[in-house]
Order: C-alpha cells, then structure tokens, then sequence
C-alpha cells in the first residue's frame, strides 16, 4: 500500500510541479497573461480548453492579421479575435473577426481596450487548470492540495525510519550488500 501511495505521489509531483511552474513561473518571466480559451470562435488556432498565452503589445504595433485579446464592449470580457482591418487615424481602432465566425464582430475595438497580443497556446491544458483551479479554490481542496503531499511524505519518512532502525532489516541488507559484491567478484573473475 506504501509503494503504491508513493509512486502515485510521485506521480502526482512529476505533473502538478511542472504545470505550475508553467503558470506561475511562465507569465512573470515573458511578462505575459495566460488565459483559458472558453469558446470556439477562434478555432483552429485557439481550440476550445486551450492555454492561451497573451504578451502585452503597444496597440500601435499591431497588424492586419495579428491575434489580439481586448476588453469586449459588449459583454464586459476578454476575447481573442484576429485583427482584420486596422483604422490608424486618430483614435486608433481595430476591427476584428473570429476565425470560425462567418462575419466579423459588429464593433470596433479602441486602442484602450486591448490587453495584449495572443503569441501562443497550448491545447487543452486550460481545461485541466480551470478544473485545477475550481477544485483548490473550495475548502476541501485546499486540504488536499496540502494534505495528500504531507501524507506521502510522512509515510516516506516512517517507511525510511522504520528500515533504518529495524535489526531484522538492517541485517537482510547487509547480507544482500555481500551477495552483490560475491556477484561482481565472480563476473570479474
């Protein structure tokens, strides 16, 4: 039972530790957003669930063509579309369109609302970290967050401890050390 909750331990670090290096590390260093991708208006660029990487840009360098993440004036939230007309009279605006949608949006983008520049994304890891995060952000989720790992560090620990200070075990190690050093002895004989 110990050598399984260790290994699904392991397991579990192997993932988690990575992926949230990934997410916390990643934005501060690139000095970027990562936001989840919750429609399919942009497929097949950004699929739907997909991990979406967004740098900030100064709105005077965006292009025809270029991804960009603005504040939608309409319903109040992020969207990625691709830029399809720039307007750089004063003030400068953007009218953009949805790769999956027939027509394009039926506003125009301010300058003011642009967050930044969409520079990549990663397939269905959004769904894993919105799931992530609506598990942790309950109370028994924090509590597994932090308990699962203590308990299979403790149990190490007492697996670890109980090896090194039982005699029976002490010994059946010493007798296996010899048995692999008569065997390496004998292969080079």
């Amino acid at each position: 039972m110990l050598r399984v909750a260790k290994w699904a331990g392991g397991a579990v670090v192997l993932l988690v530790v990575p992926l949230m290096i990934f997410v916390i590390l990643l934005p501060g260093v690139l000095s970027s957003r990562l936001v989840i991708v919750y429609s399919g208006s942009m497929e097949p660029e950004l699929p739907m669930g997909s991990l979406a990487v967004i740098t900030q840009v100064d709105p005077a360098a965006i292009q025809k063509g270029d991804v960009i993440t603005f504040r939608s004036p309409e319903e109040g939230v992020n969207v990625s579309h691709r830029v399809v007309a720039v307007s750089p009279s004063a003030p400068l605006t953007f009218k953009t369109k949805g790769d999956a949608n027939s027509a394009a949006d039926p506003f125009i983008v301010p300058a003011e609302s642009v967050v930044g520049r969409v520079t990549g994304s990663v397939p269905n890891v959004g769904y894993v970290l919105g799931r992530m995060a609506d598990v942790f952000t309950r109370p028994w989720g924090l509590v597994l967050l932090i308990a699962l790992p203590s308990l299979v560090v403790l149990g190490s620990a007492v697996r670890d401890a109980n090896f090194m200070y039982s005699p029976s075990k002490r010994r059946a190690r010493q007798r296996k050390k010899i048995a692999d050093r008569q065997k390496k002895r004998r292969r080079h004989n």
